[in-house]
């Protein structure tokens, strides 16, 4: 029932919409004259233009229809004229209609759209005679243009003319009302961010009229909602101040050119941005030994909602009840992670940690993790030691000189100490600051070595060199070769120069001497050139006291310090005699080496009768190549070049030397010194190729041969150059074996690879010193030439034996073949004639006689048994000699009996 009842509603709204579109519509208004009251008056015009001010509408609304009398066939434009200005006229609309008909009242429906406006008048226009008639009245105001072209839309026109009165056209517009404009997408909802800037495209409404003459008049607004802004001219609405999360009405009115208007409204959803932490997830890396609150990771947060508080905190922990904590970051509006002071973390109890934390703007909430692994706690580290410094002597006590930077991974606590410092002018603080606790103004001192001590509670960093060189410190003079002894002869000649001192001063300073001798006598006996520090005699020393010791000494000074005296002992001596070795022989050994290398200290001991001489010690013999140097104060043995006893024919591993020790007069005495080079394991085992390929048959015996697979070793005797082999277990190792001489061996049957394949082995050589090398060997497996019979070394085995047998048997069976066709019988045995008592005879056969084979019970035995002329029966054994009688019967000689 309810269907039927919809059903007919709709019928009836389809029906009257229909009447209300097809049928006549109403005039709102109508103006202009009556066409009905006509009089047949027409105008002697041709292309006549007419404007009829007295003609407004009193209206506004569609033209619907025009009703006028025609008086004359033709072409017509009808026309809308507005007064923009007194007098002043525009063209807004005009359409033309031929005229079938002549002495009728016509109307023409114009549809609706063209547009009439208030006050709006009448005009027409005829290119021929013209077609409205007009009746004579008092009241009617008219403008005749004649001969004027038409008017284009648009076109303007001002009346300075009289009108021409008395007139009533038969001609009447007729106004429709306009129905309302519309909202074709409105009312709607949009949704926008809160974050949007202003001026961004929100929304665009479109419209439009059911008069289609007012759609290009349509005007929109907006009412309310001072956060958007209309273009009233695309319809587009835009933000027009800063949006909060909210819904926000605007209204939009349409109005049409008469005034009728709609209004509907945009209901904007301002949507919260949930802030976002922009840093998260993530990790941190926290030392364990961690004690104080400290700020672990600091939050990078975006809230693109201006106006919006965005609070962090702590949501959780894993594992729960971990020491961590989310606030403000002091002194900013940023938040942090910070881990609680005195966490306790212990690393091998706990090495990470999950922390979830929660940022709301009060509307929305987001959780991000950050994980915290801990690592275990390290060594301070020093970032500018070891260093070299300068500093003026002139530097103030309590100068900061240097500052030790250092730190520590994980914060701790550093403490600072110099080491070796006793009674040096510097000190530490516990923060690294290195000063000056004593003067340096006076000190000779041009550099000082400062060993720093870096600790944390967990452990220390120690003996951090730093070097300060001290500028403008007084060089004090130097001595550098007093004191000494020297020896010269009783009767050295005067002006002997007998030792020349070496005197400097780095500053260039000017020097003066003072001088001591002891005994006295000395000052007569000798004398130094202060600009040489040449000591030479002046007098003789045999002249005057026999004075064995003389001692010349002075001291020299700058003018700002003096150097310790020096002292030079002067031994007179009748004769000189040469240092002597308290051994015939010394031995020192060491391994090959490149040149410069020493040898360990060979512990000569020497000794000369002179008292106080000295000596050096040179290579007085042994080293004909130039080989080996020796220090000339020690006696230190080193190479000179690079020695190499690999190759002994070319350097040998045992020299020996002469070292002669040489004294100031150049007398010196000599010793053996056994030098023994040994073979350093310096050269590592080689194999002559890279890669070897092998090949051998699937069906080889185990153990056997494959290849002999040799490394060398450069280094020289038995020592290092032992190479031992082994394979090593990868690759195909389970296959082969190599023994002490390099001989690759097969260890397991290859049959399984009848078809063919590529076995690798890595041989690893090795020497006595442990040097290794390796080489892989490739054993190509491959099928045997044939499949034949003897291929099988067993087969082959019993088919020798069998052959063997079987030509034996051959041979006995010749044998025996031969035996029986020569002598009828093959095996020799004795036969007994029954007839002849046990004894064996020899028949004389007769000329004519025949053959009888008879078989004994005894069938190893062959009896002929033959038959004579006269037919007696005799019965033959063959015996031995029966070879023998046969020849000998045919030569003609007797036969052999045996008895």
């Amino acid at each position: 029932m309810n269907l039927l009842i919809e059903r007919r509603i709709i019928f009836l709204r389809v029906f009257f919409l229909i009447i209300y579109f097809t049928a006549e519509v109403d005039c709102a208004c109508n103006f202009g004259g009556d066409p009905s009251s006509h009089s047949d008056v027409i105008e002697s015009c041709s292309s006549c233009q007419y404007i009829i001010p007295a003609y407004g509408s009193s209206c506004c609304g569609s033209l619907s229809r025009v009703k006028f009398w025609s008086s004359n066939y033709g072409l017509i434009d009808f026309q809308v004229w507005k007064e923009t200005a007194p007098n002043v006229y525009e063209l807004t609309h005009t359409f033309n209609y031929y005229v079938p008909e002549v002495n009728a009242t016509l109307t023409v429906y114009t549809g609706n759209d063209i547009l009439i406006e208030k006050n709006d008048v009448i005009g027409w226009y005829s290119s021929g005679d013209d077609i409205i008639p007009y009746s004579i009245t008092t009241v009617d105001q008219n403008i005749q243009l004649s001969g004027v072209p038409g008017f284009s839309v648009g076109g303007t026109y001002t009346l300075n003319t009289p009108y021409i009165t008395g007139r009533n056209y038969a001609i009447q517009f007729s106004v429709a009302d306009s129905s309302k404009p519309y909202f074709t997408n409105l009312p709607q909802t949009v949704t926008v961010l809160d974050t949007v800037a202003i001026g961004t495209y929100v929304y665009t409404v479109s419209y439009s009229d059911p008069n289609a003459a007012d759609i290009p008049y349509l005007t929109i607004q907006k009412n309310n909602a001072p956060e958007f802004t209309l273009n009233s001219a695309t319809g587009e609405i835009y933000t027009g101040d800063v949006l909060n999360h909210g819904t926000y009405t605007v209204t939009i009115e349409i109005t049409d050119p008469c005034g009728r208007s709609q209004q509907k409204n945009l209901i904007v959803t301002v949507i919260n941005t949930p802030p976002e932490i922009l840093n998260l997830p993530s990790s941190v890396d926290v030392s364990e030994s961690i004690q104080h609150e400290t700020l672990l990771y600091a939050l990078t947060l975006r809230n693109e909602t201006g106006s919006d508080t965005v609070t962090c905190s702590l949501n959780t922990t894993s594992p729960e009840g971990a020491p961590f904590l989310v606030k403000y970051i002091s002194g900013t509006a940023d938040f942090g992670v910070y881990s609680l002071a005195s966490p306790n973390f212990d690393y091998d109890s706990n090495s990470s940690f999950e922390v979830v934390v929660d940022c709301t703007d009060s509307i929305n909430t987001v959780s991000e993790s950050l994980f915290v692994y801990l690592i275990k706690n390290s060594e301070p580290v020093v970032h500018n030691l070891p260093n070299v410094i300068t500093i003026s002597s002139s530097t103030s006590v309590g100068t900061i000189v240097f500052a030790v930077n250092s730190t520590d991974h994980e914060n701790d606590q550093l403490t600072h100490s110099l080491n070796y410092c006793t009674k040096c002018p510097f000190t530490i603080s516990q923060s690294g600051h290195i000063f000056l606790k004593t003067s340096i103004k006076d000190a000779s001192k041009f550099s000082y070595n400062l060993y720093i001590v870096v600790s944390d509670k967990y452990g220390t960093v120690t003996d951090k060199l730093l070097t300060i060189l001290v500028t403008g410190v007084n060089s004090v003079p130097v001595v550098s070769n007093l004191d000494q002894t020297v020896n010269v002869p009783k009767t050295v000649a005067v002006g002997t120069v007998i030792f020349t001192a070496i005197v400097s001063d780095a500053d260039g300073d000017a020097l003066s001497y003072q001088y001591e001798y002891g005994p006295v006598e000395t000052m007569w006996k000798f004398s130094m050139d202060e600009t040489t520090g040449k000591i030479s005699v002046i007098e003789a020393l045999d002249f005057g006291a026999d004075i064995a010791l003389y001692k010349f000494s002075f001291t020299v000074n700058d003018g700002k310090a003096s150097a310790p005296k020096a002292t030079l002992s002067i031994i007179v001596q009748s004769r000189n005699e040469p240092p002597e070795f308290a051994h015939q022989v010394y031995h020192v050994s060491r391994d090959e080496a490149k040149s410069g290398s020493k040898f360990a200290d060979p512990g000569f001991v020497v000794s000369d009768p002179d008292a106080g001489d000295t000596w050096t010690y040179k290579i007085a013999g042994g080293d004909d190549y130039g080989r080996f140097s020796i220090d000339a104060s020690t006696g230190i043995l080193q190479f000179q070049t690079d020695y190499i006893v690999d190759k002994p024919e070319s350097m040998q591993p045992s020299v020996v030397l002469i070292i002669a020790a040489v004294d100031t007069q150049g007398t010196s005495g000599t010793t053996t010194l056994s030098v023994n080079i040994s073979d350093a394991n310096n050269k590592t085992p080689y194999f002559p190729s890279n890669q070897y390929h092998v090949t051998v048959i699937y069906d080889v015996p185990v153990t056997s041969s494959v290849a002999y697979i040799t490394a060398l070793d450069d280094d020289f005797g038995p020592t290092y150059n032992q190479i031992s082999y082994h394979i090593e277990p990868i690759l195909d190792h389970q296959y082969f074996d190599i023994d002490g001489n390099a001989l690759l061996t097969t260890a397991k049957s290859l049959r399984h690879f009848e078809n063919g394949t590529k076995l690798l082995t890595l041989i690893k050589a090795t020497d006595k010193g442990n040097r290794q090398s390796s080489v892989t060997v490739t054993v190509n497996v491959v099928p045997g030439t044939s499949n034949s019979f003897f291929d099988d070394p067993e087969t082959v085995a019993w088919f020798a034996a069998l052959m063997t047998l079987l030509v034996i048997l051959l041979g006995a069976a010749v044998i025996g073949l031969y035996r029986y066709c020569k002598y009828g019988y093959v095996f020799s045995k004795r036969g007994l004639c029954t007839s002849c008592d046990g004894k064996k005879v020899h028949f004389e056969k007769g000329e004519n006689y025949e053959k009888a084979d008879t078989d004994r019970r005894d069938s190893r035995v062959s009896i002929s048994e033959w038959s004579g002329d006269n037919g007696d029966v005799t019965m033959w054994m063959p015996s031995k000699f029966d070879s023998w009688n046969q020849r000998a019967n045919a030569r003609g000689l007797p036969a052999v009996v045996e008895l």
